[in-house]
């Protein structure tokens, strides 16, 4: 399966925010130099700058599809499927998603995020956890007033 646009970008920016130091001066500077009409292939390049962005990005792309390729099988049912006692109720919640499935607020925020902002910004990670906190702050807001 293709690599999609999305599943990359998200895993980046999920990276970057997770990042607790700033990036080094010339990994920024690396940043700054992408403008509107960055490709894939430049952010594909900016991971393997630097290793805790690399393996951050590789585990959340790992997460990623691992969700999305659990949402895509529906259920694993085989047809004329019966359950042998129906006074046995399963309780249990399956939790097949990785470890960023429970941050879905975050990959909307992400979608709508203005990448030049980040990446001209002169703390790429610090513009990124600004961006998501104002993002949460606003959906939390919205489920006030409901």
């Amino acid at each position: 399966m293709k690599d999609t646009k999305n599943e990359i970008l998200e895993a980046f920016f999920l990276a970057l925010y997770q990042q607790t130091e700033p990036l080094p001066a010339n990994i920024q500077l690396e940043f700054n130099k992408i403008d509107e009409n960055f490709k894939i292939s430049d952010l594909l390049r900016l991971k393997e700058l630097y290793p805790p962005l690399l393996a951050a990005y590789t585990k959340n792309y790992s997460s990623l599809k691992n969700h999305s390729s659990q949402r895509s099988k529906g259920l694993s049912r085989k047809p004329n499927y019966q359950p042998e006692n129906n006074n046995n109720i399963n309780t249990e919640i399956h939790n097949s998603a990785g470890d960023i499935s429970d941050l879905p607020d975050v990959l909307k925020i992400i979608d709508q995020i203005d990448k030049r902002e980040i990446f001209q910004a002169v703390d790429s990670v610090q513009a990124m956890k600004d961006k998501i906190r104002n993002g949460l702050s606003l959906i939390a807001q919205g489920l006030d007033h409901e």
